[in-house]
C-alpha cells in the first residue's frame, strides 16, 4: 500500500510545476474561498489544524461525528468491548483515551469520571454543524482546556447566516433511520435563535461468539439551543443515549443481559464586554448520568468487574456527574504583539453506585475543584512570521484520600514564512497528564504522566496545491497504563519514546473539486508490543457537477499482530453522491465500508475480532424551507 500511494503521488508531481511560482494574492484568494467561520475561529498557533469546512461536511453527507474521526491522521477509530467509540493513537489499543478534548463551540462535553465524551457524544448527529476544527499536537494553551493530545471543536451554524431551516430523515440498510430539524433565524441587528433537535437509531451487525450472539442496537436524541442577544450567548445542549453493551466484559462469549443509557445536559452562558469585546466571559454548568447493566446466567460463566477487580454474576452502575465553572479571557494588543490571558475555576464531583451480583458492592463519591491561570504571548517579526510564548498552571485540590496535584504547562514555537509558497511551523511542549478519577479508584497512589513532545510542519502550497509534511517526537515518563491481566492502573516504569510523520497533498481539480491524499506512520520504543495499527492514511475525492455531487475515501489502516491475533489490513471505502432539485431540495445515497474490509479489532478476551464500521448503505432526503 505504502508503495502504491507514493507511486500516486509521483505521478501527479508534474502537476505543481504549472502553479509552483504564485504570489501571495493567489494564496489569499485560496483562503477566501474556505468558510469565512473557519477563518475566525481557526487559531493556527495552537497545534496542527486540520480543517472539515461545510462544503467538506456536506459532500461527505457526514451524519455523526465518527463520519469524520476515522479518517483523521495519527488517530485511529475503534470500538472498545463495550461498543463505545474510541480515538486511539496510533498502535495503542483503544480501551479508554482521556486525553481528547470535543467541544461544542467554546463548551467541552467531557464526562467527570472517565474524561473521555465518546460513550455518550460519540454518536452526536453533526448536520447542524458549520464547520470542523482538529488541532493536533499536545498542550494547546489559548484554549484552557485539561491536557489534550487531539482536540476536536465543533463549531453550529449561525442563524443569521441560515434565516431558515432544514428537515432531514434517512434510512439504512441495517433498518436504522435518523430524523433531524434545524430552524434559525435573525429577529432583528441585536437577536438571534436557533433550534436543532435529532432522533437516530442504528444498527451494527450480528456476531457469534462462543454461542452467544453479540449485537449493538443505538439509539439517540439530541437537541441543541442557541440565543445570542447582542454579545451576550447561550447555549443549551443535550443528548439522551440507549444502546447495547456489546462483547462486554463477560469471561466467556458475552454478557446474557446488558443495557447502557446515558444523558448529558449543559448550558453556557457568554459574552464580550468592554469596547473592543477584548475580554470574554463563559459560565457553564454540566449534568451527566448513565447507567450499565451486564448479566450473565449460565453457573460457568462470569463478569470482569474492576474496583476492586472480581468475578462476578452482574453489576448495575450507577453514575452522576456534575460540574460547573466560569472562564475569564483577556486579549492584550500591542504595536507589533499579542498577549493573551486566561482564568478558569471548574469544581465536579461525582458519584457512583455499583451494585453487584455475587460480589463486593460499593458506594463511592468524591470532587475536585480546578484552578487555572493561563498567559501566552506572540510576538510578530513580520505580519505573516511570529514567535509563541505560553505558560500555564493548574491546580486540582481532590477531596478524601486522593492527592492534590498541581502542574506547569510550558509552550513555545514559531511560525514562519519563508516566501509566498513556503510555510513552516515548530513547537515544543512540556507538560503533564494528570491520572482521571477512573485511574485513581484503580490505585490511589498513581503518579501524573510527565511528557516532552516537539512538533514540526511543514508546508508548500500554490494556486491550486498543497503539499505538506508533520512530525514529531514526544518522550513519556511514569505512562498510566492498564495491566490486562489484574485490570488495574499502573505507572510505567520504561520510558516512552513515540515518533510520528505524516504526508498530505491535496489539489484542486475545477471548480469545487479537490484530491486529498494522506499517509502517515508511528513508531515506539516498545518493538515487542503491537497494540494497533501504525500506519496509515486515505485518498479522499471531492466533485461537484452543479446540482450532483460526489464524494469518495479511501480509509487504510496497516494491520498488525497482538497475542495471537494477526489482524488484516483495513481498508474502508465510503461514497456518498448527493443529488439538488426544485432548489430546496436534495436527495443523497452514502455506502460505508462498502468492501467489507474495514480494520477489526480484538478483545483481547477470546478470539473474538470485530469491525467498528459495518457494510451499509444510507439514502437520505433533505428539504430547506
Amino acid at each position: 500500500m505504502l508503495k502504491k500511494f507514493f507511486i500516486f503521488l509521483l505521478l501527479i508531481l508534474p502537476l505543481w510545476t504549472h502553479s509552483y511560482g504564485e504570489t501571495i494574492e493567489d494564496i489569499l484568494k485560496e483562503y477566501k474561498e474556505k468558510s469565512e467561520l473557519s477563518k475566525k475561529t481557526k487559531l493556527e498557533s495552537e497545534g496542527h489544524l486540520i480543517i472539515f469546512t461545510r462544503d467538506d461536511l456536506e459532500k461527505m453527507q457526514a451524519q455523526t461525528l465518527e463520519d469524520v474521526l476515522k479518517v483523521i491522521r495519527f488517530f485511529i477509530l475503534q470500538k472498545n468491548m463495550f461498543g463505545e467509540n474510541v480515538v486511539a493513537y496510533a498502535t495503542m489499543y483503544p480501551i479508554n483515551n482521556t486525553t481528547i478534548r470535543l467541544y461544542i463551540n467554546d463548551h467541552e462535553v467531557s464526562s467527570v469520571y472517565r474524561r473521555t465524551p465518546f460513550p455518550i457524544w460519540g454518536e452526536i448527529p453533526i448536520d447542524f454543524i458549520e464547520h470542523i476544527e482538529i488541532y493536533q499536537g499536545e498542550s494547546a494553551i489559548r484554549f484552557n482546556n485539561e491536557t489534550a493530545g487531539l482536540i476536536i471543536k465543533l463549531y453550529t451554524k449561525l442563524p443569521e447566516r441560515e434565516n431558515g431551516g432544514y428537515l432531514r430523515t434517512s434510512l439504512t440498510s441495517r433498518k436504522g433511520y435518523g430524523l433531524n430539524s434545524y430552524y434559525g433565524k435573525e429577529l432583528d441587528d441585536n437577536t438571534s435563535f436557533l433550534i436543532f433537535t435529532g432522533k437516530n437509531y442504528d444498527r451494527w451487525k450480528k456476531y457469534h461468539n462462543s454461542g452467544k450472539e453479540i449485537k449493538q442496537e443505538i439509539g439517540n436524541f439530541f437537541t441543541y439551543t442557541f440565543f445570542r442577544y447582542k454579545n451576550l450567548k447561550f447555549e443549551y445542549g443535550g443528548i439522551y443515549k440507549d444502546s447495547d453493551l456489546f462483547r462486554g466484559l463477560a469471561v466467556q462469549g458475552g454478557p446474557d443481559k446488558d443495557d447502557f443509557t446515558g444523558r448529558h445536559n449543559y448550558i453556557s452562558l457568554s459574552g464580550s464586554f468592554l469596547r473592543d469585546g477584548s475580554l470574554k466571559t463563559i459560565i457553564f454548568y454540566d449534568d451527566m448520568k448513565s447507567v450499565y447493566y451486564q448479566e450473565v446466567l449460565s453457573p460457568f460463566n462470569f463478569i470482569i468487574s474492576l474496583n476492586p477487580p472480581e468475578l462476578i454474576k452482574g453489576y448495575i452502575k450507577n453514575f452522576k456527574e456534575k460540574r460547573y465553572g466560569i472562564e475569564l479571557y483577556k486579549d492584550i494588543l500591542f504595536s507589533s504583539s499579542e498577549l493573551n490571558l486566561g482564568l478558569k475555576f471548574q469544581r465536579s464531583w461525582y458519584k457512583v453506585d455499583d451494585n453487584r451480583f455475587g460480589g463486593t458492592s460499593s458506594f463511592i463519591q468524591n470532587s475536585e475543584n480546578l484552578y487555572t491561570v493561563f498567559l501566552e504571548h506572540s510576538y510578530y517579526f513580520t505580519p505573516e512570521n511570529m514567535f509563541i510564548l505560553g505558560l500555564k498552571y493548574d491546580r486540582y485540590d481532590r477531596k478524601k484520600q486522593f492527592k492534590d496535584i498541581n502542574g506547569f504547562t510550558g509552550r513555545i514555537g514559531f511560525i514562519l514564512f519563508a516566501n509566498s509558497f513556503i510555510s513552516f511551523k515548530t513547537f515544543a511542549s512540556s507538560y503533564y497528564t494528570p491520572p482521571v478519577f477512573l485511574e485513581i479508584a484503580s490505585q490511589p497512589n498513581i503518579r501524573k504522566q510527565r511528557n516532552k513532545i516537539f512538533t514540526s510542519e511543514l508546508t508548500v502550497r500554490g494556486r491550486k496545491y498543497k503539499f505538506g509534511v508533520v512530525g514529531g517526537y514526544a518522550v513519556t515518563k511514569n505512562q498510566i497504563v492498564l495491566n490486562p491481566v489484574t485490570m488495574m492502573y499502573y505507572n510505567e516504569n520504561t520510558t516512552l519514546r513515540y515518533k510520528f510523520v505524516s504526508f498530505d497533498f491535496s489539489y484542486k481539480i475545477f471548480n469545487r473539486s479537490k484530491i486529498e491524499l494522506n499517509y502517515f506512520l508511528a513508531d515506539t520504543n516498545f518493538d515487542d508490543v503491537e497494540l494497533g495499527p501504525d500506519q496509515g492514511g486515505h485518498i479522499k475525492l471531492f466533485t461537484d457537477f452543479n446540482n450532483l455531487q460526489v464524494y469518495t475515501a479511501l480509509v487504510y489502516r496497516k494491520g498488525y499482530k497482538v497475542s495471537s491475533y494477526d489482524i488484516d489490513d483495513g481498508y474502508d471505502l465510503s461514497t456518498a453522491v448527493t443529488y439538488k432539485f426544485d432548489g430546496n431540495k436534495e436527495i443523497a445515497i452514502r455506502g460505508d465500508n462498502l468492501l467489507n474490509k474495514a480494520l477489526k479489532t480484538p478483545t483481547l478476551l477470546d478470539s473474538f475480532t470485530y469491525s467498528t464500521i459495518d457494510r451499509r448503505f444510507t439514502i437520505i432526503f433533505k428539504w430547506y424551507y
